[in-house]
Formats: C-alpha cells, sequence, structure tokens
C-alpha cells in the first residue's frame, strides 16, 4: 500500500515540531499537521527550565522574553521571601513566537507542514496508519506521532486516554501590558512570583515579559466543579498593588494533563503520543515543555530505532518515556500529593530552609532528580517539627 509521509506529526507545539525535526533530519518523509495558521496565541506561563535550553540545540535568543534570576514566595502575600542567584533561574517565552520558532526550525531540516487543518480521525492498520482531516481528505503514512495536546484526537481515535486515575489540572492567566501597570517594581524585572494558599491546590504565578506580565493561577489538584476559578483569579489580582484596578483583561483557561501513574500508555503500535496528549506534564510544578521536546525527542529515537531492527516502535518509546521520565515523575507526584494535603507546612518547610530552593534550581537544570530533592525535604520537615510530627504527617512521608 502507498503511503503520503513516513511520518505525519499531529500538533505543532514544541513536542510535535521537535519530534518533526529530528524525523526529517534523519531522511524520514515528513508531515507537520497544525490545526490552527501560525503564529497562534496559546495561554501558558511560557516558563522554560534551564534544562530546557540546554535540551535545545540552537540560540533561543530571538525569542527569549526575559531572564530570570530570582524567585519571590509567598503565602496569601504574607511570611515572603526570596531566592537569588547569579546563574539563570529561568528563561521566558510567549508561546506564539517560541512555537512558531521551533517549526521554522523542522522545516529548515526538511519537514513539511500544513497549517489551519484539523485532524478528526486516525485509523491504525497493520502496516500503515490513515489520517483523516477535517475537509475530507485522508493522508496514509508509516508512523503517527501525537503531539495535539490535552484531549488529543489522536489518542481518543486509538483509547489510549486514561480511563481512570488520571487527573487534569487547570490554568487561568491574562496577558497584562506594562502600561495597565502601576510602577511595577524594578527588582522584580528578573524575578517571577509565586504566591501559595490562595487557591486550594494550586498557586497563583506572575512572570514579567518584554512587553508586560503574564499573571495566572492553576495547579494539578483542582476540583474544577468546586471551585470558582475566576473568582480565585480576580481576588489574586486584586491583591497585586502594581495593577490598575478595573482594567478590563481577557482571561483565558488551559487543561493540564498531569502524568498519573507509571502504567499509563503513551504508545500503540506505530502511534506515539508525546507531551500534553500523553499527559506528560510535572505532576508538581505543572512543567509541560521540557517534557514535551524530550519525549518528542524520544519518539524520533525510537520510529528510527524501529525502522532499523524491523519491529513496532511501541514498546521502544513506552520504555524510553519510563527511564527517562516516569522514573522522576513518580517522586514528582508523590511530593506533590503531600504538598496538596499539607499546604502550608510545606510552605513553612521551604521558608525555614531557602537551601531547598537552591536544591529544586538543581532539579530544573537536571543536576538532581526528584528522588533527592523529596529526600532532602523530608529530612528537613522533620527538622522543623522536631519530632513532634503528627501521625498523619508521618503515614504520608512514609508512602515514599
Amino acid at each position: 500500500m502507498d503511503r503520503d509521509y513516513d511520518v505525519i506529526v499531529v500538533g505543532g507545539g514544541p513536542g510535535g515540531s521537535t519530534a518533526a525535526r529530528f524525523c526529517a533530519q534523519a531522511g524520514l518523509k515528513t508531515l507537520l499537521i497544525e490545526k490552527e495558521r501560525l503564529p497562534r496565541y496559546k495561554p501558558c506561563g511560557g516558563c522554560l527550565s534551564p534544562k530546557t535550553v540546554y535540551l535545545l540545540s540552537f540560540d533561543l535568543s530571538p525569542v527569549l522574553e526575559n531572564t530570570i534570576y530570582g524567585v519571590k514566595f509567598s503565602y496569601c502575600f504574607e511570611d515572603s521571601f526570596s531566592i537569588q542567584s547569579t546563574q539563570p533561574m529561568a528563561f521566558l517565552v510567549m508561546r506564539d513566537r517560541f512555537d512558531q520558532f521551533l517549526v521554522k526550525e523542522a522545516l529548515k531540516r526538511g519537514a513539511e507542514i500544513l497549517e489551519g487543518e484539523r485532524v478528526t480521525r486516525v485509523k491504525e492498520n497493520e502496516d500503515w496508519i490513515e489520517v483523516e482531516l477535517s475537509k475530507g481528505k485522508r493522508l496514509r503514512c508509516e508512523y503517527l506521532i501525537g503531539a495535539d495536546g490535552a484531549g488529543s484526537i489522536v489518542a481518543k481515535s486509538l483509547s489510549l486516554l486514561p480511563q481512570k486515575g488520571s487527573r487534569k489540572g487547570i490554568g487561568l492567566e491574562s496577558e497584562i501590558p506594562f502600561e495597565a501597570t502601576a510602577h511595577f517594581p524594578k527588582e522584580d524585572l528578573h524575578r517571577i512570583r509565586l504566591d501559595f494558599g490562595r487557591i486550594p491546590s494550586g498557586f497563583c504565578w506572575v512572570f514579567p515579559k518584554r512587553e508586560g506580565l503574564s499573571v495566572g493561577i492553576g495547579g494539578m489538584f483542582i476540583d474544577v466543579g468546586k471551585s470558582n476559578l475566576h473568582q480565585y483569579f480576580t481576588h489574586f489580582l486584586n491583591g497585586l498593588s502594581f495593577l490598575n484596578k478595573g482594567e478590563a483583561r481577557k482571561v483565558m483557561g488551559h487543561p493540564l494533563p498531569s502524568f498519573y501513574d507509571e502504567g499509563q500508555r503513551v504508545s500503540h503500535g506505530r502511534i506515539l503520543l508525546v507531551g500534553d496528549a500523553g499527559y506528560l506534564i510535572d505532576p508538581l510544578t505543572g512543567e509541560g515543555i521540557y517534557y514535551a521536546i524530550r519525549s518528542g525527542m524520544l519518539a524520533a529515537e525510537s520510529i528510527l530505532q524501529s525502522k532499523e531492527k524491523g519491529i513496532l516502535p511501541s514498546d521502544l518509546y513506552q520504555t524510553a518515556v519510563r527511564v527517562t521520565i516516569f522514573e522522576n515523575f513518580k517522586w514528582a507526584l508523590f511530593f506533590a500529593r503531600f504538598v496538596n494535603r499539607f499546604n502550608k507546612l510545606s510552605y513553612q518547610t521551604l521558608r525555614h530552609y531557602p537551601e531547598l530552593g537552591n536544591l529544586y534550581l538543581q532539579v530544573l537544570e537536571g543536576r538532581e532528580t526528584y528522588k533527592g530533592f523529596v529526600e532532602r525535604v523530608k529530612d528537613r520537615m522533620r527538622d522543623l517539627l522536631r519530632g513532634r510530627l503528627s501521625e498523619k504527617v508521618k503515614k504520608a512521608m512514609a508512602r515514599a
């Protein structure tokens, strides 16, 4: 049966463009399908950890909005403290420019793109995969990579979406130009703000970018049906002294499909899910861009190995994701559940032992694992309470 492409990638975000770049660079005829026309706005904090920048092998300076050297923490705007560094802690981007930049890199390597076209259905056969588009056209390929985000059409077509135990967090965000602020502190221009305790099972943030602020709230354990997120968001905005009151702001929501179990499936036969489509989001912080890019690389590598060995890529990819991503995520999930349950205790531990913040920076840099971080936090929590741990806390800490 004739095929139109070796690889079709659905979704032009960081994971999809990375997978397309690697596949095309290896000589595979690759098509990237994006339902919108680029550049397109995407609600996202746009915070890149240092390990994300290290992972990409080209200069990102054309799309970097800001370099962050500090973090200011607070709990309902009180008990604040800061962590500073002489080295970059994070880099901020706007997703419309960042995503388009990565897509252009894929096109430079030989990938093709189809913009403004939505995939409606995917059908897997023994030797090929059929992709049906919204205007009725059908394309065939040998391998398919689903990078089409939360509620992935690719995952739905193959019943790869989780049946139980899964969880989708949610975020709300608004872009606020500096003209709508009153005397934004100069010392905060290269510092992000994180506020805890204001929203159940989540946190609030302020990310200063080139032309304004990305302000948002969100979390992995938020019960959307029982939470008035817009009310929480309004209260947070009203508490920021540097924002002009009464400004009309466009608020956009976005789901956060978090990792939920070591056994979750991200592949089937010749079809692989990357990034949000595979629930590959850090269950503690909601970081997704790094894992989208990393899984996009792993997907491309698995396809190349598949062709070389004459076997299906599914098991190759599933194993690679388990070893590279899931092993770290299971510790992040444990700690996320603990923080969700003992929010104030976790915050006070971080405030009393700021070296934990520096240790977490090593996690963001890729020099420390979540396992090492969690063990250190548990030790410091015992020090803070000096043996006065409640039975509830002891049981929760003993689960890992």
